[in-house]
């Protein structure tokens, strides 16, 4: 069904996001850039979500939907547990309020940012005879529900090599790394010298800075972080930026033991928890080092490519994008859950000023060629231009 203005196309997304992860940054960023000449957006996520709130912002329209919420990963492994799915199997009366929504807002094509959605968003998009497409954030397998979902999808658009599914055709799948705004996310001198001022405000200009943005939970690694700033105590002056808030139970949990561990090994005056930050291109910019020490593989994360939008070299671990993103020029990778490789990684890059600069400057260069936010758009629209032009 085509919308009344024959000139545009009306694009449904679908989140089930809760919070504000790199797949949502992702998803509003590209809403911000969309070409809203040619395509009206539309966003069906939780109501009540911080997400939703922020899709509020943009001029995106917002459908509330009872959509699966995201699923706690239980461990570095295990990507779902037969609760969740039984949980999901409980809401799939959505199908019907995502049938309502299409035929309401007479849309054209389903842009499902998970795989939850993309499997409803699938059945919906075959009943009215519409395209849909999925963004695949994820590095690991889900299944037999990939295999499944791969059929209900005209496209599919992957964020990193990593993510590609070896047994879905090739034509099918899309290549479109994140990307960021590389003008807007730039921060200015005073803006980060303020941040400085405020969180060291006894002695800001003497230490190395290193941090990690992110959703605090067991996954991504921090407790490594924790115990290399404490192998570091003695042979370098580096402070701990922390910068995330949990989302689920356990990540709470994790963040106790965090700050617990952070006392037993007598490193409070080297680690910093900041809590949750809206606008994390200034604490970016502030750091000297970004550091991303996943412990399972992580399809694109934002924090690397946003680290090397603002010129800083990333400490990260070989798993998924990750080692695809980070090259020997712009950084180092080291073996998940080695305490002491980061240690030694940190220690090796703030002890050389030029080589730290080397690897800032090279980091800009390779986010400008591969990560702009408006080169990705314009490949995003592509993908929907072609899949509208077929059906």
């Amino acid at each position: 069904m085509k919308t009344s203005d024959t000139s545009k196309s009306n694009i449904l997304y679908l989140d089930s996001g809760s919070g504000i992860g790199g797949g949502q940054r992702s998803l509003l960023l590209l809403l911000d850039l969309l070409d809203k000449a040619r395509f009206t957006p539309f966003v069906g996520c939780l109501s009540d979500s911080t997400f939703a709130a922020e899709v509020e912002k943009t001029t995106a329209n917002v459908i509330p939907l009872s959509l699966p919420a995201a699923h706690n990963k239980t461990d570095k492994v295990k990507r779902f547990t037969v609760r969740d799915l039984l949980e999901d199997f409980r809401q799939l009366r959505v199908i019907i309020e995502l049938h309502r929504a299409v035929k309401r807002h007479a849309i054209d094509l389903i842009h499902a940012n998970s795989l939850s959605v993309a499997l409803l968003g699938g059945i919906v998009a075959r009943i009215n005879r519409i395209p849909i497409l999925m963004h695949k954030r994820y590095a690991t397998s889900y299944g037999i529900l990939d295999k499944l979902c791969e059929r209900l999808l005209h496209r599919v658009i992957l964020v990193s090599e990593a993510t590609r599914w070896d047994f879905a055709p090739l034509e099918k799948q899309t290549l479109i790394y994140n990307g960021v705004d590389l003008d807007a996310f730039q921060a200015s001198l005073e803006e980060v010298e303020t941040l400085r001022a405020e969180l060291f405000s006894d002695d800001p200009e003497a230490a190395a800075l290193v941090g990690v943005v992110t959703r605090i939970t067991p996954e991504k690694g921090i407790h490594v972080l924790v115990s290399a700033i404490a192998e570091l105590k003695e042979r370098a002056n580096v402070k701990l930026l922390v910068v995330g808030g949990p989302y689920f139970q356990k990540d709470i949990d994790y963040m106790e033991a965090l700050k617990q561990a952070v006392a037993d090994l007598d490193i409070k005056d080297s680690v910093i928890f900041t809590g949750f930050l809206s606008d994390t291109r200034i604490v970016t910019s502030l750091l000297d080092i970004v550091l991303v020490p996943s412990i399972i593989p992580e399809a694109c994360p934002r924090t690397i490519i946003e680290a090397m939008a603002v010129g800083k070299p990333v400490i990260a671990t070989p798993l998924g994008g990750s080692k695809e993103l980070v090259t020997p020029e712009t950084g180092i990778l080291v073996p998940p859950e080695d305490a002491s490789a980061v240690a030694n990684a940190i220690a090796t890059l703030v002890a050389d000023q030029e080589q730290l600069t080397a690897m800032g400057n090279a980091a800009r260069d390779r986010a400008v060629q591969l990560f702009s936010s408006q080169k990705n758009t314009t490949s995003t629209e592509a993908v929907y231009a072609e899949l509208l032009a077929a059906s």
